[in-house]
């Protein structure tokens, strides 16, 4: 009966995360169309729907670590486990970014001047949805090439990103220059939240390709050294 109750609460954490992530994309979507569209109403629905991802996000650590405790699994339910609890984090940290957004689109004025950044952040946005839907894809169909993939679809929004920060430290007119100083923290915020989205779904493609594989990305976590050091102190 404990054996058929552990494998019924893996079963349900699968489809917490897949839950999780489903918020996720909506609190994504709805956040940078908030952005582009000006809808403040829309950027208020995001950030007061926060609080049910936080809650879930705790609710799958938890699950995580009685499930350890109570039956201390190996091999592939172990890496599930682990699996799930990084992912958990991911969409965690993605859905504080799509708060981020949604608060930067209740304060930003558009301007001529701001549109063909508004045109970038949308291609961004839209990017950056389609690698959150890949990355959730592959944890549901236990994708590795699919999850090993999400870095190449990643580029072209790290590329966009560079893109903006050049055109908003260099702009072509003086006019531009001056009437930028009211927006372009704000382009350049919501920008860098974009692309930090993304980062941290190909994140989560690296956690996805350990749990299929059980081989761990060691190139991925030699980058991502300097990082881990700086989080805690080290």
């Amino acid at each position: 009966m404990a054996r058929q109750s552990y494998h019924e609460g893996l079963k349900l954490l699968n489809e917490e995360i897949l839950r999780m992530g489903s918020m996720v994309i909506e609190a994504v979507d709805l956040s940078t169309q908030a952005l582009l569209d000006g809808n403040r109403a829309q950027a208020n629905s995001v950030i007061a729907g926060d609080e049910d991802i936080n809650e879930l996000g705790l609710w799958i650590e938890g699950k995580c670590l009685a499930l350890q405790a109570q039956q201390q699994p190996v091999a592939s339910d172990l890496r599930l486990l682990h699996t799930c609890l990084l992912m958990s984090m991911h969409l965690e940290r993605v859905g504080d970014l799509a708060v981020n957004i949604a608060k930067i689109a209740k304060r930003i004025e558009r301007t001529e001047a701001a549109e063909p950044y508004f045109e970038v952040l949308r291609k961004m946005s839209a990017q950056a949805l389609e690698v959150l839907r890949q990355g959730i894809k592959a944890f549901a169909d236990r994708d590795a090439k699919l999850a090993e993939s999400l870095e190449v679809i990643d580029e072209p929004i790290d590329e966009m990103y560079k893109d903006i920060l050049s055109r908003l430290l260099h702009p072509k007119e003086k006019e531009e220059a001056a009437e930028a100083y009211e927006w372009a923290t704000h382009i350049a915020l919501a920008s860098r939240y974009i692309e930090r989205m993304a980062d941290q779904v190909v994140d989560m493609g690296v956690r996805v390709s350990f749990l299929v594989t059980g081989e761990l990305d060691a190139e991925y976590f030699d980058r991502s050294l300097p990082d881990i050091k700086e989080r805690f102190g080290e």
